[in-house]
């Protein structure tokens, strides 16, 4: 086989053309699909900029839980796997991008060479530099850059995601945390009260004032009382060893911190259209999007011809010891290489046709979760909503309560009515206690999913 030679300067010439003609990669360039989102949201909310805009430390205003918030931001170890998987990624756009840079190596080589009569062995030594580059004649680089780096922007929005997640998880068990020491506090207030009623009534039982059924009735509604206690023990627990673990620790009593959050009327949620730049979970979509896109276009670019330059520049001989010396010749050789698969058993069509697929489902799934980003969103606000319609008549039913129970409390020491009466206003009593705490945190968790649901907890 004779080796044809090339000028250099044409080998340089058509590496400047092939890369001129580069410019063009096949495949469709990424256009946003259109989505048909409604002009505001089920429920528009308050007017002003949208809470999911707002720094999470305005937002959960309370100093113990900013704390608590930023040791999980530091710690988290979920946060800690996003962050690898970024750095991940950035390494595989350096690798996708690679592909269109020239290849540079040094090696030594070994070839057998026609066997002379009376030879037992003959070898030709080659030491050499080796350059490749492959010319991106059709963009099948590029497109393949343009995909991983949409990977990269996408696990850059699933870091984010994971952040706005651990922002409303942290808030969501502190503020369960306080409802629930709340709870045990106005159950162990309730408990001291029965039990300071039962003496009473053993006393008056002993005088002949009230009867024993009265007695057993009061030491009943104070063992009951008394059994929800263990129940609210072990839910604290639950809570603080959650709350443990999203700060990276192990399971640990959680010290007091405040519980309040202010609650307006209110929320300012902004424009349905706002959610495509703000949501994580939608920006990680779209970038999937992207890159399956690119993906076609770097799927179809492998049915096309391969351009590439070659070359090779060293030093050969039929001795190893002789490389180096006079007896070497050198070799030197650059030159363009084409090749054309013509068949390869359906693969590369069937490759185009998967890429074109996944691309379908990308897009099916940028479309679906856009569609769940609006019903989270409206969920939330709808909880919020009517949260504070219960908070509010939950308050007057505390206060209709305690004036209940002051009223029993006169009408049997008058003599008017049974214990009875006394101890159905104590029960009645604890209940809307408890159903008020957890009404309070009902709306206080709604909050922290309306702003969620609207991307905020990231920057």
């Amino acid at each position: 086989m004779i080796a044809r030679r090339y000028p250099p300067r044409a080998v340089l010439a058509a590496a400047v053309a092939s890369a001129l003609l580069a410019g063009c990669a096949v495949g469709d360039n990424y256009q946003r699909p259109a989505l048909d989102l409604p002009a505001q949201f089920r429920t528009p909310g308050a007017s002003g900029e949208s809470i999911g805009l707002a720094d999470w430390r305005r937002v959960f205003a309370d100093p113990t839980l900013h704390g608590r918030i930023e040791q999980a931001l530091k710690s988290n170890l979920d946060l800690a796997v996003a962050e690898a998987r970024v750095r991940e990624a950035q390494a595989a756009v350096v690798i996708a991008r690679s592909g269109g840079l020239p290849s540079v190596a040094a090696g030594l080589q070994t070839s057998p060479t026609a066997r002379l009569p009376g030879d037992t062995l003959t070898s030709s030594f080659l030491a050499a530099g080796f350059l490749s580059w492959e010319i991106d004649l059709w963009g099948r680089v590029r497109r393949g850059t343009e995909a991983a780096r949409a990977d990269l922007a996408a696990r850059d929005a699933a870091r984010d995601g994971a952040r706005v997640s651990i922002v409303a998880q942290t808030a969501s068990r502190h503020f369960e945390l306080a409802a629930l020491r709340e709870t045990r506090r106005a159950t162990e207030a309730s408990v001291n009260l029965q039990r300071e009623s039962l003496r009473l009534m053993r006393r008056r039982n002993q005088a002949g004032i009230v009867s024993a059924a009265e007695v057993r009735q009061a030491e009943g509604q104070l063992a009951g009382t008394e059994a929800r206690l263990p129940d609210i023990a072990r839910q604290i627990a639950a809570t603080e060893n959650a709350l443990s673990l999203l700060l990276a620790q192990p399971p640990a009593p959680v010290a007091e911190g405040g519980g309040e959050l202010p609650l307006p009327a209110a929320l300012p949620v902004g424009l349905p259209s706002a959610l495509l730049d703000r949501r994580p979970d939608l920006r990680q979509a779209e970038q999937q999007l992207i890159a399956a896109n690119a993906r076609v276009g770097e799927a179809k670019a492998q049915l096309l011809p391969a351009l590439s330059i070659t070359g090779a520049f060293g030093r050969i001989s039929t001795e190893l010891g002789e490389l180096v010396g006079s007896g070497s010749a050198s070799l030197a050789s650059l030159g363009p290489n084409v090749t054309q698969t013509l068949y390869a058993g359906g693969a590369l069509r069937a490759n185009r046709d998967a890429a074109i697929a996944r691309l379908d489902a990308a897009l099916i799934g940028y479309r679906a979760t856009a569609l769940n980003a609006l019903r989270e969103v409206a969920d939330a606000v709808e909880a919020y909503d009517r949260a504070g319609e219960q908070l509010a008549r939950q308050s007057e039913r505390v206060t209709a309560q305690r004036e209940a129970l002051r009223l029993a409390d006169k009408r049997f020491a008058a003599g008017v009515v049974s214990f009875i009466e006394v101890l159905d206003a104590q029960r009645q009593l604890l209940a809307a206690e408890t159903d008020f705490v957890n009404t309070r945190l009902a709306r206080q968790l709604a909050l922290v999913q309306v702003y969620r649901a609207l991307g905020g907890g990231w920057t």
